[in-house]
């Protein structure tokens, strides 16, 4: 491990997303930034930690709302590479559910960001580490732009992080009208995950988690602002890192319960519902495309074909900076419609908080921002612009930073 985050008087190691089970596990070495690095902001958020998810009260000024113009409003005619006209809102409610195959309850908290025309309220503080301040908490949703509701991404943290990693992406899509769905993934965030090994029910709770998120989306009840905003019945799913492995995991990948067997050890206790629910697979039909950020499939779980059993687009993105989620992986997934840009200096946190050392923070929403709102605009929208298209087949190239590959689409 590396850069160790001080936090006053005591120090905390800081693992956001590795790719495996562990930090040993990992290919990667764990890229986690250091308190100086994340600047001013990531210091505010970390002066007081009583309550490690309060948002911090800021003073409001006069800020005109968003001014949309009289015209209907082309969400498509918005530009793929820049912020979207929105101002972008924040919102938290906390859920406890019991997973499907298991019997104890599980509690998680649910961030959602989502367009607003107006700058007004506090801004959110992301566990005990950054004070977002280009978001606002719980100011007046913006009335949907498309016909069916907010368009839906749902996003999986990390290793040891939280549901706001990979703020600025959240942030990118909510300012062009989508919303964007988080859970902390209780048990393996900043806060709470045990010394290595981690309990093997992790792997299963993730995608229990994600799609839980969507149902409570689904059903928010009346007196919530967003209940009866958004088109929950098809989703956009993302994860980094160790995130990765909830996207092929709710992708429908199968698992290779013989080879998950050998990782239940008296350190990593595993039942027989465990290795059934395994069995039966995680997959949501809701997640109509996917996308893994700098993490692999897990042989480990998913065995060397489990990942024949994806059959919704997958979207790889990979840093030359950082060893996973890279050549080896796109090698071995033949059969599925997988496209994979490595972006060169990118390393593991280009794909989350930044501050890599060969790649400045600018390139994040130009490159990550703009194949991800083009994969999803065009597999859960239906987007056939021509640019999208282009993005989407490597003909129209993005950034010279970025290596595109995609498996033929007939194999």
């Amino acid at each position: 491990m590396k850069n160790p985050i001080h936090l006053g008087a005591g120090v905390l190691v800081l693992v956001l997303g590795c790719d495996g089970a562990t930090p040993a596990a990992n290919d990667a070495a764990v890229d986690a930034p250091t308190i100086n690095d994340l600047g001013p902001d990531a210091a505010d958020a970390t002066a007081d930690t009583g309550d490690l998810d309060a948002p911090a009260p800021v003073d409001v000024t006069d800020v005109p709302p968003v001014d949309l113009g009289a015209a209907p409003v082309d969400p498509s005619r918005w530009p793929l590479d820049q912020l979207g006209p929105y101002r972008v809102g924040f919102h938290s409610v906390m859920r406890t559910y019991t997973p499907p195959g298991t019997h104890a309850p599980r509690t998680i908290k649910i961030s959602f960001w989502y367009p607003t025309l107006y700058a007004q309220g506090s801004h959110p503080m992301y566990s005990v580490l950054y004070l977002d301040r280009e978001a606002w908490v719980d100011a007046p949703p913006a009335a949907p732009v498309y016909p069916r509701g907010y368009p839906v991404h749902v996003y999986s943290h990390g290793y040891q992080g939280f549901a706001g990693s990979t703020h600025f992406l959240m942030r990118y899509f909510a300012s062009h009208g989508w919303i964007c769905v988080a859970p902390d993934h209780t048990g393996n965030t900043l806060t709470d995950t045990p010394a290595p090994p981690i309990p093997i029910q992790i792997r299963h709770w993730r995608s229990a988690d994600v799609s839980e998120s969507l149902n409570v989306l689904a059903a928010l009840p009346a007196g919530d602002p967003l209940a009866g905003l958004a088109d929950t019945h098809a989703a956009f799913l993302s994860g980094h890192s160790f995130g990765s492995h909830t996207t092929w995991s709710s992708a429908g990948a199968t698992f290779d319960v013989d080879a998950i067997r050998p990782n239940c050890t008296p350190d990593v206790h595993c039942t027989d519902e465990d290795l059934a629910i395994f069995a039966r697979g995680l997959g949501d039909p809701r997640f109509v495309a996917v996308m893994p950020m700098a993490g692999s499939i897990d042989r480990g779980y998913f065995g060397p074909n489990g990942h024949r059993s994806v059959h919704v687009p997958v979207f790889a993105m990979s840093g030359t900076a950082d060893d996973v989620g890279d050549q080896g992986q796109f090698d071995s997934t033949a059969g599925v419609d997988l496209t994979w840009i490595d972006v060169q200096g990118g390393c593991h946190q280009f794909f989350g908080l930044g501050h890599c050392p060969m790649i400045d923070d600018s390139f994040q929403v130009p490159i990550v921002g703009t194949y991800a709102l083009a994969f999803a605009r065009r597999h859960l929208l239906g987007d056939t612009d021509p640019a999208i298209l282009g993005i989407l087949d490597g003909t129209r190239p993005v950034s010279p930073r970025v290596a595109f590959h995609r498996h033929d689409a007939g194999m």
